[in-house]
């Protein structure tokens, strides 16, 4: 079992999730890799991190599965030790518009998005509790904020995040857990990688930067969050857009 502090960064296979994996190991955390079902970006990670000498290991676990993600937190416990920084950030997203969203696609999405971030919450603060120090980020979403015509539950469950954050930061935060949020704009990931050629010059048209977010810009921010240099900063949601979205 590694004596570093271990980082579970749910999600982590691609896109956003991968490079706050990279990047907390470059901090100098061991991390827990969590995925659902890209095992080759899981294990692609986690050599990459390994191959710079630090330790991780892969997880699958279905995030919305709370007995899943307590089996989860139980192995990375035996492997890794204690999480002491949990970074929520599994995610789906759909392309519908109201007309076109099924039950199913609200209740699935709300289930990954929101109340997974309650799972692994869930699983991981009663340990932080006893040791009463550790960090949680939950990635939320600028349209969490602004609402979307194409994604109505995908935003409810992101402005859900915030909310959940908050309360969490109100309840933990004396006991020497703390918990942000990060509410990031349009970045470069699969998200949007099937974007128009009008759609991708309309999102760098209308972002003050007049460019296209990139994970490590997100991964940044989560290193902030979780350092000693945000100590002072709880129930804080902070917005990486690029100022497309200014509150």
């Amino acid at each position: 079992m590694s004596e570093n502090e271990v980082a579970l960064v749910t999600g982590a296979s691609r896109g956003i999730g991968r490079v706050i994996a990279l990047r907390l190991a470059l901090d100098g955390y061991d991390v827990a890799v969590n995925f659902l079902s890209n095992q080759d970006g899981a294990d692609e990670v986690t050599a990459r991190i390994e191959e710079k000498g630090w330790k991780a290991m892969s997880y699958k676990a279905d995030v919305a599965d709370s007995e899943a993600v307590e089996k989860m937190v139980s192995d990375i416990g035996n492997d890794l030790g204690q999480i002491g920084v949990l970074v929520n950030n599994a995610g789906i997203y759909q392309r519908r518009t109201f007309s076109d969203l099924s039950l199913d696609d609200w209740q699935r999405t709300i289930d990954v998005n929101l109340t997974g971030c309650f799972n692994c919450a869930k699983a991981v603060v009663p340990e932080m509790l006893e040791r009463e120090e550790g960090n949680i980020v939950n990635i939320s979403s600028m349209l969490g904020f602004k609402g979307t015509s194409h994604g109505a539950h995908y935003a409810a469950s992101k402005s859900a995040v915030i909310a959940f954050t908050k309360s969490l930061a109100l309840e933990l935060s004396p006991q020497g857990i703390r918990v942000n949020a990060v509410a990031p704009g349009a970045i470069e990931t699969e998200i949007i990688a099937y974007d128009s050629p009008e759609q991708r010059r309309g999102r760098i048209e209308t972002t003050p930067v007049r460019k296209v977010g990139q994970p490590e810009e997100i991964a940044s921010v989560v290193s902030f969050l979780v350092s000693e240099e945000s100590s002072y900063m709880t129930g804080e949601t902070l917005h990486a857009n690029g100022g497309y979205l200014m509150v």
